[in-house]
């Protein structure tokens, strides 16, 4: 009855976990943090960050501020930001408050949040942007040099200019 029993599998006395049922990190309404957050898995900012945040889904609360850049799959705002968002998944509740650029999959604005700043679609900010072959190689002539092969010389372009009073 009080006995302990036969394990016939070693890992099933380690508890399994899903990173996504764990709770998240909370940083209070009365904490403030100078400098930058970096976490694997959520982040609910309730205080203020002054500094970079990194994580997989962030929840920025009402009266909550982060002052710096974000990157994360998801992000919730129904705070303040001052700075680039970077995230596939990006919500703007009615209470946000965002003063930078979104860069985004998917982009929600409820009715009353503030934006201010540009959006763009992620696919197209990753694109890396490729210069044309003759401008890579230098076989293409400049524009002084374009500009002096189209001139032939005539009387009038070859006679001295007048001096003009101003």
């Amino acid at each position: 009855m009080f006995t302990k029993a036969k394990k016939s599998n070693g890992d099933a006395a380690a508890p399994k976990t899903d990173a996504r049922k764990q709770v998240p990190s909370i940083i209070s309404a009365s904490l403030r943090i100078v400098g930058n957050l970096v976490s694997a898995g959520d982040v609910q900012v309730d205080g203020i960050i002054d500094g970079d945040v990194k994580s997989r889904t962030l929840t920025i609360s009402h009266g909550a501020a982060v002052n710096g850049a974000i990157e994360a799959d998801s992000v919730y705002i129904q705070g303040e930001v001052s700075g680039q968002i970077t995230a596939e998944n990006v919500v703007l509740g009615a209470s946000a408050r965002v003063v930078g650029d979104v860069v985004h999959s998917n982009l929600v604005i409820e009715s009353g949040a503030f934006l201010e700043g540009h959006c763009r679609h992620l696919a197209v900010a990753t694109v890396v942007e490729e210069q044309p072959a003759e401008a890579a190689t230098g076989d293409a002539p400049s524009d002084v040099e374009a500009a002096d092969a189209e001139v032939e010389p005539t009387e009038e372009n070859t006679r001295p200019r007048e001096a003009t009073a101003a």
